[in-house]
């Protein structure tokens, strides 16, 4: 092959391009790694491109003369990724597809399979194997002596040997940010975390975690490597002299590894008076409480936590190597000391039982000052959990399972009646027992994207606090501006009506409508809302376990409901995941007229407009 035109792809995960979204490193990072190399390369972010993807890749393939193209990301975008190579295909199928990233790491061959339009798989870190690759499709076309690859051949898949992880992170070049439209990036807000700010930026300081926990994959590889301060700080330089810069993702799996480093990265960041989020370990806390000064005077505005059980026989189980005793401690250093935390409970581990889950729920309860948010496990692929739900027979279909979107499995020692009812308490307990705001007053800023302008008074120092541009049914949390406590972002009454009203109207027209996405924010909606509670409204979720729960005396469906009872109208409830929702609703329900975003059902115009 002459020299080809490569079009590395960003996939879509917006709805709507004005929306925000967290910035994924992985794809700009093989992008600059490529163009290093000195291969010819052109670069599409799809979350910027109004328009059908079909259409918007034709127009690329076509404009750029494009023979290769490249995509990637994790098990839970397969629908997003699986559309850029279709299309592809489709365009021409002589193109020839390349995807990576932790859907191809995770469980090569069933994701190959899954995927049906990739010619080549890359599996773990891409920078090193795709630069290869490239060599070979443009020389002699051998594949066998690159290491990480999957791709056909006659015999049914071939897997080269395991590529080592890059030792030398500073070795590789820093992302292209460039190449996927940063600067329209930093004007949408990631909304999630707690992260409400625009002008976010994500960056590294290490790859891969040293722990290994049973929900947990490492998609970059096993072994733990940082970058160097040096290397970190020069490209912050690049970053805050090249853009507009207020919060800092350090997207790390893990910050905390050496409390020394920790506190020489605190003392250079703190000159840049930026305010930043990363993620800690409780232990590492409890054993370096010097840090938390230090963390505070840098401008660490966040401390993540993975919490994940408030019972020490389950943490032994997942391999935590921490304690609910630790766990204690730190929480309260950290919330002492005025520093924003969050942290997540997730249910379901192979040795959960009634008892566990309620000892952990009780501790919840009785520690609402934290907000520590609620969750099932997901088993997700490449996890122990997942190898050990395949190996069980509660996971049948690998293939299936990807396409499904990774639905929650029951591999813990709950019966399945008794995960429902466990599935039902987390998912209410957040919005009635959780602290509350007072005092709330809402003006709508964006009804397409579900932001509104937020007042409100914290119950803890009483202050009043504006925020404005929140997110509705989001996943974050609203963090007090005066003395860092933590809220769920709520539906005001207002709104609330609203999206009555419309649901009301909508069911008038079209008869019947399902509600596609099972979380607080909808058990919420579903208790308190005549319209919702109407026969011919549907909830659907693709979880099986959820599929058992009792919704105020509603059943929770399979999206089968919709082509059995012929509905042609969906409300997709979980705004994170409309665009995957919305593409699996096209390509596997027909009849499908409409599929709403419920953040828009918040205008009380709405039914004017589009009913």
């Amino acid at each position: 092959m002459n020299k080809p035109n490569y079009l590395v792809v960003m996939p879509r995960h917006v709805q709507n391009i004005s929306d925000g979204y967290s910035f994924p490193l992985g794809i700009p990072y093989i992008s600059s790694s490529m163009k290093a190399t000195g291969f010819r390369v052109f670069t599409l972010n799809l979350n910027h491109r109004e328009g059908k993807v079909f259409n918007i890749i034709k127009k690329e393939i076509e404009e750029n003369n494009i023979d290769i193209i490249a995509t990637g990301g994790q098990s839970f975008q397969y629908v997003p990724i699986k559309e850029i190579v279709k299309a592809a295909k489709q365009v021409d199928n002589k193109i020839i597809t390349i995807v990576g990233g932790g859907i191809i790491t995770s469980d090569p061959e069933p994701a190959i399979e899954a995927l049906e339009f990739v010619d080549y798989g890359v599996i773990g870190e891409g920078e090193r194997t795709i630069c290869e690759l490239c060599n070979a499709l443009e020389n002699d076309g051998n594949f066998e002596d690159i290491d990480g690859l999957i791709y056909q051949n006659n015999d049914g898949y071939k897997k080269t040997a395991s590529r080592h992880e890059i030792t030398n992170i500073d070795s590789i070049p820093w992302p292209d940010y460039k190449g996927f439209e940063f600067e329209k990036y930093l004007l949408t807000s990631p909304g999630q975390s707690g992260l409400n700010k625009k002008n976010t930026i994500f960056m590294i300081t290490s790859r891969s975690c040293p722990y290994n926990c049973t929900f947990c994959f490492h998609t970059i590889g096993k072994r733990y490597r940082q970058r160097s301060l040096d290397n970190f700080f020069k490209e912050l330089d690049y970053m805050v002299s090249r853009y507009n810069i207020d919060y800092i993702c350090i997207a790390d799996e893990l910050f905390s590894v050496n409390p020394g480093r920790v506190s020489e990265f605190c003392r250079r960041i703190k000159q840049y008076n930026i305010k930043w989020w990363a993620q800690f370990r409780v232990d590492h806390i409890t054993k370096n409480p010097e840090l938390i000064p230090i963390l505070k005077n840098a401008g660490c505005d966040v401390m993540s936590f993975g919490l994940e059980s408030a019972d020490n026989r389950i943490l032994k189980s997942m391999r935590k190597d921490t304690t609910i005793e630790q766990s204690e401690k730190a929480l309260k250093l950290v919330y002492d000391a005025g520093i924003s935390l969050e942290g997540a409970f997730i249910f379901g581990d192979i040795e959960e039982t009634w008892e566990t889950a309620n000892n952990t729920l009780n501790w919840w309860r009785n520690h609402p000052e934290y907000k520590i948010n609620l969750n099932l496990i997901t088993v997700y692929p490449g996890t122990y959990l997942y190898h050990y739900a395949c190996t069980n027979g509660l996971i049948k279909d690998k293939v299936q399972f990807l396409k499904d979107g990774c639905p929650q499995v029951n591999v813990s020692k709950l019966t399945n009646e008794q995960f429902a009812i466990l599935t039902r308490e987390i998912m209410e307990a957040p919005i009635f027992l959780a602290k509350k705001l007072s005092g709330i007053k809402a003006q709508i800023v964006d009804s397409k994207t579900g932001r509104i302008a937020l007042t409100a008074t914290c119950t803890v120092c009483g202050k009043e606090n504006h925020w404005k541009e929140v997110k509705l049914f989001a996943s974050g949390f609203l963090a007090c501006k005066h003395c860092g406590q933590k809220y769920n972002i709520v539906l005001p009454k207002k709104l609330r009506t609203n999206i009555e009203n419309n649901i009301l109207k909508l069911s008038k027209k079209y008869g019947k409508l399902a509600v596609w996405g099972i979380n607080y924010y909808t058990m919420d909606l579903f208790k308190n809302s005549e319209a919702l509670s109407k026969v011919n409204v549907y909830p659907v979720d693709i979880s099986n376990v959820k599929g058992k729960m009792d919704l105020y005396g509603k059943k929770i469906n399979s999206p089968k409901i919709i082509d059995t009872e012929n509905i042609e109208v969906v409300v997709v409830s979980i705004p994170a995941y409309i665009y995957e929702i919305t593409e699996h609703i096209r390509e596997n329900y027909k009849n499908v007229k409409k599929v709403i975003d419920i953040c828009e059902l918040v205008d009380p115009d709405y039914s004017r407009r589009f009913i």
